[in-house]
């Protein structure tokens, strides 16, 4: 590799630091060695940065109700106009060094009387905005109806298919079965009309013939 003889001045300062650091004079040759290298380093790339991973949902966190507050979830309240702040702590909602309830931060202060749906706002971690609990509540009821409707649609699916599979008559075809034997007349009834309907017309004989023959 060529070399280019080109002089480069140090500060007086520089070159006794850089002797201490490596125990040569400040003005031995060696020192060039280290300086090279510094300068090699100072030009290599800086390596990637690792990737991060995502942060894993804390398992830790208070349940209230349908909502479930994660861990670092800050609640807020207000009264006449000043706000002030609880934070969930492990499995508690934590007010200064008192654990407290949610209905507990809505009625810390006033008349006692508040819903805490309806008093109490929420900011989960990593978000910046505040949502009203009771707003919490209805995504978290509408996502549990959502959910509870597709197992209830599937259902039926799966029976219809079970009984094709097994050959089993559907609910509806035994339901068809069902009223039509309803609609067919008895057997029994029908014979008991039948002799009915043939006394009477003996005894009607019976009485004609002593009418026209008395004794």
């Amino acid at each position: 590799m060529p070399t280019l003889l080109h002089p480069i001045y140090l500060p007086a300062e520089l070159l006794e630091a850089l002797a201490e650091k490596t125990g040569e004079f400040w003005s031995s040759p060696k020192n060039e060695t280290f300086v090279i290298e510094a300068v090699r380093s100072l030009l290599k790339p800086a390596p990637a940065a690792p990737a991060t991973q995502p942060a894993a949902q804390p398992d830790n966190g208070y349940q209230w109700k349908q909502v479930f507050l994660p861990e670092g979830t800050k609640l807020r309240a207000s009264f006449g106009r000043q706000s002030y702040f609880a934070m969930v702590e492990g499995e508690q909602i934590k007010y200064g060094k008192h654990a407290i309830s949610p209905s507990c931060l809505a009625n810390l202060f006033g008349s006692g009387n508040r819903n805490a749906w309806k008093a109490v706002w929420l900011r989960f971690p990593g978000s910046d905005e505040w949502l009203l609990a009771e707003t919490c509540r209805s995504a978290r009821h509408a996502a549990i109806v959502r959910m509870l409707g597709d197992d209830q649609r599937e259902t039926p699916q799966r029976s219809h298919a079970a009984s094709e599979r097994t050959g089993a008559p559907n609910k509806s075809a035994a339901g068809r079965d069902i009223s039509r034997l309803n609609d067919r007349p008895l057997d029994k009834g029908s014979s008991d009309k039948n002799d009915t309907r043939r006394n009477s017309h003996r005894r009607r004989r019976a009485a004609k013939h002593a009418h026209n023959n008395p004794r």
